[in-house]
């Protein structure tokens, strides 16, 4: 691959990175590696009726995919589906 040298020694794509970055103010941060577990079940009780449950985040894992928004520890939901 071959980049175009602009007149001042900088490529190209390091003066796009440049202009792009002054719209993101602030540091980069590395996001610490996490593991999480879900776990989802449903059971049919009858052709028309089934129940249904769902756990995420199983062991409360503390973790955030964006820096500054952690996301929320263990959930729990559970619900009925009916069918006519």
């Amino acid at each position: 691959m071959v980049q175009e040298v602009a007149n001042d020694g900088r490529s190209e794509m390091g003066q796009r990175r440049e202009e792009l970055n002054k719209f993101f103010i602030g540091p980069n941060f590395d996001i610490e590696d996490y593991n999480f577990v879900n776990f989802a079940a449903e059971y049919e009780i009858n052709p028309h009726m089934s129940i249904f449950g769902r756990i995420d985040n199983l062991t409360g894992e503390h973790y955030a995919e964006v820096f500054g928004f952690p996301n929320l520890g263990t959930a729990a939901y559970a619900g009925m589906k009916v069918r006519f």
